[in-house]
């Protein structure tokens, strides 16, 4: 629960630092099935605490998104926000990295091993004013995106493209024969 409203937060995190927060938009968007009862009052609470926190006009929750619409919000974004803690692996800043999307997730978990911090995106504590300070940094400097959206899909193709992981197989077996 903490991580969902966190997504929202982290917003706020935004509109606390920034006068031209009118700029952001918070884009909330995941798997959701209206007949599991957690997802239904996990999308209630967070339509409440944007409310609360006084971001729900700059705020829209996509449900259960479609491939074509992920890639063309990972496409034309500015940034991912990942903000699950202790998560696994995770592909979501793989593919966002993918598309030239840079990545401000939480600093542990997964995200340590394939977000590179202030080179493919942003490593935060999970603290709404850490993200917020992550986020203002793309308003501020415009370039940025770019840069940073570049350095993460050359990471991809470099560490976990087939082709990066066909060569690091050949090269274990090669090294156990």
């Amino acid at each position: 629960k903490q991580w969902y409203q966190r997504r929202v937060a982290l917003t706020a995190g935004v509109k606390k630092h920034c006068n031209e927060f009118e700029k952001c938009h918070l884009i909330v968007a995941g798997g959701y099935d209206s007949r599991v009862v957690e997802n239904v009052t996990h999308h209630l609470e967070l339509e409440q605490f944007s409310q609360e926190l006084e971001i729900h006009d700059n705020t829209t929750f996509l449900r259960s998104i479609s491939d074509e619409t992920k890639l063309y919000l990972l496409r034309n974004c500015t940034a991912l926000l990942y903000t699950p803690s202790n998560e696994h692996f995770g592909i979501v800043p793989v593919e966002s990295m993918y598309c030239s999307m840079p990545v401000v997730a939480v600093n542990s978990g997964g995200p340590l091993e394939t977000v590179q911090d202030h080179v493919t995106g942003f490593l935060c504590d999970p603290r709404p004013e850490k993200f917020g300070e992550a986020m203002l940094k793309f308003i501020e400097q415009s370039e940025l995106k770019g840069r940073m959206g570049g350095a993460g899909k050359k990471r991809v193709q470099d560490l976990f493209s087939f082709e990066a992981f066909t060569e690091k197989l050949h090269s274990t077996v090669m090294e156990l024969s």
